[in-house]
């Protein structure tokens, strides 16, 4: 099972999860920081990265872009319902 990302709170730091083999990285993060934090994270469990993007142990890349945007949860959005 390859390496794959997923989004907490944006008050998170970046961790990588072994036992679900996940990245977990802060909502909110513009693309080219998540990408760099991909790649930190993986040289830093010793996984070569090439010059651009980020990939996992098999060599797959590994997807950044969160699949669904996250809800607003703001104030207002919660006591109206919208």
């Amino acid at each position: 099972m390859c390496v794959s990302v997923v989004y907490v709170l944006p008050s998170a730091r970046p961790a990588f999860d072994a036992d679900a083999r996940t990245i977990q990285l802060p909502t909110g993060l513009p693309l080219a920081h998540a990408v760099t934090l991909v790649r930190a994270i993986l040289t830093e469990l010793v996984v070569p990265q090439p010059e651009a993007g980020a990939v996992c142990w098999c060599g797959d890349p590994v997807d950044v872009i969160p699949l669904i945007p996250q809800q607003k949860v703001g104030e207002q959005v919660v006591k109206h319902g919208a």
